[in-house]
């Protein structure tokens, strides 16, 4: 018997489509939405997860949900996305839901409690990003909750959720406690899977089954599993693993649960936005890339991660962490949803009289540079002027039969051909064929490099070392954090209590247990009363993997280290960059080059790593804090050179009963993320490439 296919944009804009006739749509967006709040709460409370830094209430939800059902039963829905049920990383500003991402670092919360929903304040001026009006004002999407990060997207593990206050008893009493770590849903989502199956009965439409989930669902029981019993052995062993209770639990416990910890971690820095996706919550989760903070979660959590161009959206209201860097981007359950994602998301880029991208519509300076007409043309890539707001409308205003359409038409060119990537060269560059590679890994590289010759009719073409040289990307990771770190300890510079982050009493602060054992308050006598509250603000406010990056990049920017480290790290960059670029052809303005269109390589070199509750001050099992640092080696070239990159779940021996991200839930070790990335510009042919790889 088959498992149960996900829930995807495209089956859920098509159940809440208007019929034909006068009767009412099979399915609401409030009924739907409210069954994504009732996933998500029980990812939180029952599974503890930790997938959100916050969730809006029930009203809050319901009260998007109903606007969205009535533009559609009016005939006017905004786009495919209205009334679709997302969420947002915490490093975004989302208007009044989210005004101060305080989520992202302690450092931000103000004394007035964070968010400007919680103070109840009604007005017109909230700070919003670009990101955040487009998905929810112009698409018309629906906000569940505001999703969990590494503080300042400083992290790989989705363990350095930041540090937050007591604010019941504020001032020398003051501790600080780490928020727990963002778990991985896959091992329970899998036990989860095995329930549905035992209950299930034969099914021929899928959209019955998802009806008859949605109408069903509860808060204890958003699944709709008949055995509940096995349902709350499943929920004592979460709490069992989650809540640190298997070091005082009885033998009996001990003896009934696994001795395997199934506690994963789901990477990051987008660790809640990858929990929230895989876990069925949320349909698509917006975040942001730095050095693969997309990527490498979504290849943990079998999803669907995508970094577009360096650029490509506005970061205006996202909180800095390496500006040079900081990509917006998003986590998708399939990569069809990916694909519905990045059309609506960027059906306006392009808006002025000759079809190119209007800078005067963004307040993001990077994006108005590299939007530029002559950045297009340098490109080889003439903008498409029949892409238009007018275009999407009518596509998400159509029936069943012309949504699917809408995702079958990006690939026109290609249905002419016998196969869909006729004409395209995919890179197989060999400076990415490390020795640390697994063999599992390496297997499935080559296996899906196969499946686009075989399946796509691409042809496939070998890079060697005097194309890109295995040197440059080994020194990538290196020169990356020297990079990151600099930018990081300038744009935080600006957190000093004065200007902007949260104000802490420095007197208060000598007495507290944290100074007291760490020998910061022996430094405060010889300091003025400004030094002392500045740092105050800052060993509080930061927490350790924070303050190790700032303090790294502080050092590298300093005279005596600035030539031979940070220039050192900029020319590693320009340098690779350059390489990598010229190993792709200019589109069809140079047929016949012996260059490649697209690359394909594994996202990462591990799997997901086991988290370790008994361990609360490093939750992990990994070694010191920069041991997980070589695990980027995949993602990091791309992201030093602005290049669009999708990560997607390939698995081994896929069969019918399996099909690949497709299917809900699944959870298999044989399966690993490979991405597929391209020229600045290339969006659409990386995902044409993509879907050749998660197609059964």
């Amino acid at each position: 018997m088959n498992l149960p296919p996900r829930m995807t944009i495209a089956r859920a804009a098509r159940l809440l489509q208007k019929p034909t006739t006068d009767q009412s749509p099979p399915l609401t967006s409030q009924q739907l939405c409210q069954h994504s709040l009732h996933l998500a709460t029980f990812g939180e409370n029952s599974l503890h997860l930790n997938a959100y830094a916050k969730l809006l209430s029930s009203q809050d939800i319901l009260q998007q949900a109903r606007q969205s059902d009535e533009r559609r039963k009016n005939g006017k829905p905004k786009s495919i996305l209205d009334g679709i049920p997302v969420t947002i990383k915490a490093n975004v500003a989302v208007g009044k839901w989210w005004e101060m991402p305080h989520a992202c670092s302690n450092v931000l919360w103000s004394r007035g409690g964070g968010a400007s929903s919680d103070v109840g304040e009604d007005r017109d001026n909230y700070y919003e990003s670009d990101i955040a009006r487009k998905l929810l004002k112009d698409c018309g999407a629906v906000l569940i909750g505001i999703t969990n990060m590494d503080e300042f997207g400083m992290g790989s593990l989705g363990m350095y959720n930041g540090v937050h206050e007591d604010r019941k008893c504020r001032g020398i009493k003051d501790e600080r406690r780490r928020h727990s770590p963002t778990y991985n849903p896959l091992p329970w989502m899998e036990r989860i899977a095995l329930l549905l199956l035992r209950s299930q009965t034969r099914r021929d439409d899928w959209d019955d089954y998802w009806l008859n989930q949605i109408r069903e669902s509860t808060p204890a029981n958003p699944y709709a599993i008949e055995d509940e019993s096995a349902l709350q052995e499943l929920l004592e062993e979460a709490a069992y693993w989650t809540c640190g209770n298997h070091d005082n639990s009885s033998a009996e416990n001990a003896k009934k649960f696994s001795k395997e910890c199934p506690l994963l971690s789901p990477g990051g820095s987008s660790s809640g936005a990858a929990a929230a996706t895989a876990h069925g919550s949320s349909l698509l989760s917006i975040g942001t890339d730095t050095g693969g903070s997309l990527r490498l979660p979504a290849a943990w959590t079998r999803t669907v991660g995508f970094k577009p161009s360096y650029g490509t959206w506005s970061r205006y209201g996202v909180v800095s962490y390496a500006s040079s860097l900081d990509t917006v981007g998003f986590i998708a359950g399939t990569l069809e949803c990916a694909e519905i994602a990045w059309r609506c998301l960027s059906d306006d880029i392009r808006k002025d009289s000759d079809g190119f991208w209007d800078g005067n519509v963004c307040r993001d300076s990077t994006a108005r540079i590299y939007h530029t007409a002559s950045n297009y043309r340098k490109r080889g890539k003439t903008p498409d002027t029949t892409t238009t707001t007018a275009t999407m409308t009518a596509t998400t205003t159509a029936t069943t039969t012309a949504t699917t359409t809408t995702i079958e038409n990006s690939n026109e060119k290609s249905a002419s051909s016998k196969k869909p990537l006729d004409g395209i060269r995919i890179g197989i560059p060999a400076a990415f064929s490390l020795h640390e590679s697994p063999p599992l890994i390496s297997s499935l590289w080559s296996k899906g490099a196969h499946r686009l010759h075989n399946a796509g009719g691409a042809t496939l073409v070998s890079i060697s070392e005097s194309q890109i040289s295995a040197q440059w990307v080994k020194l990538s990771c290196a020169a990356y954090y020297v990079l990151a770190c600099a930018e990081a300890s300038s744009n935080l510079s600006r957190y000093d209590g004065i200007r902007y982050g949260s104000d802490y009493n420095s007197d208060l602060m000598q007495d507290n247990a944290l100074f007291s054992d760490t020998g910061i308050d022996s430094h405060f006598s010889d300091m003025t009363e400004l030094e002392r509250q500045i740092s105050a603000t800052r060993a509080y406010g930061f927490g350790d993997e924070v303050q190790r990056r700032v303090l790294a990049g502080t050092s590298v920017l300093s005279s005596d280290r600035f030539h031979t480290h940070y220039e050192a790290a900029a020319r590693v960059r320009a340098k690779l960059s350059q390489s990598m670029e010229n190993v792709f052809r200019n589109g069809e303005h140079d047929p016949d080059s012996a260059n490649v269109d697209v690359i394909l390589i594994p996202t990462a070199l591990s799997f997901p790593v086991v988290l370790d509750p008994s361990r609360r001050e490093r939750a992990s099992k990994v070694g010191d804090s920069t041991s997980a640092f070589s695990n980027d080696v995949m993602t990091i070239p791309i992201s030093l050179s602005g290049f669009p990159s999708v990560s997607v779940p390939f698995y081994d021996n896929a069969t019918e009963d399996k099909k690949n991200s497709t299917v809900m839930y699944e959870h298999s070790r044989n399966a690993v993320g490979l991405q597929v990335f391209g020229p600045r510009g290339s969006e659409d042919l990386v995902l044409r490439a993509a879907s050749i790889l998660v197609s059964a």
